[in-house]
């Protein structure tokens, strides 16, 4: 059974490891980085990196994203997003992507963070679900980043999959 492969493999008790933090906080996780004990820096971020620059998370009742789109004579809020809504009508989307263009907003100090930790050497990824492009603004490296839903830092076509250069994407969003 399951017990005696892991017992073969030497995996049946957990050997007992030093803890990587010293404190669970941001004490904590600055020691480790300065230290040296962390090499591969791995970071997730979300919206609340970049409110403070003005830009509005997507479920906040009352001020996020999807509460203010009725403007764009939606649906629903999540049409903006969907693609067949998209090849019917594209209209919302590029004035949607007209208010969020990149060179409106400026990064944030969290976004700066992150490009602090790759001059040091030690971020590995940073995985975003943010659209705004603002950790490749600060200067993240576009390999060091994966953007989870998109962003503007590339584009390609709808229909063949090619790759679009981004300034023909901005022509089409801002004439």
């Amino acid at each position: 059974g399951l017990a005696a492969q892991l017992e073969y493999l030497g995996l049946d008790e957990e050997a007992p490891r030093d803890p990587l933090l010293s404190s669970f906080d941001l004490a904590g996780v600055a020691d480790a980085i300065t230290s040296g004990k962390c090499k591969n820096v791995v970071v997730m971020v979300g919206a609340g990196i970049s409110v403070s620059a003005g830009i509005p998370d997507f479920r906040t009742p009352g001020t996020g994203l999807y509460d203010n789109l009725h403007k764009y004579n939606l649906p629903d809020p999540t049409a903006v997003f969907d693609i067949n809504f998209f090849r019917e009508n594209p209209a919302p989307f590029y004035l949607l992507a007209r208010e969020l263009f990149p060179g409106q907003y400026l990064p944030t100090p969290t976004h700066f963070f992150l490009r602090l930790l790759h001059d040091k050497g030690v971020l590995r990824r940073v995985y975003s679900q943010n659209i705004d492009s603002l950790e490749a603004e600060a200067g993240v490296p576009l390999d060091k980043i994966v953007a989870a839903h998109g962003n503007f830092d590339s584009a390609h076509c709808i229909t063949t999959g090619e790759e679009v250069p981004v300034e023909e994407v901005k022509k089409a969003i801002f004439e």
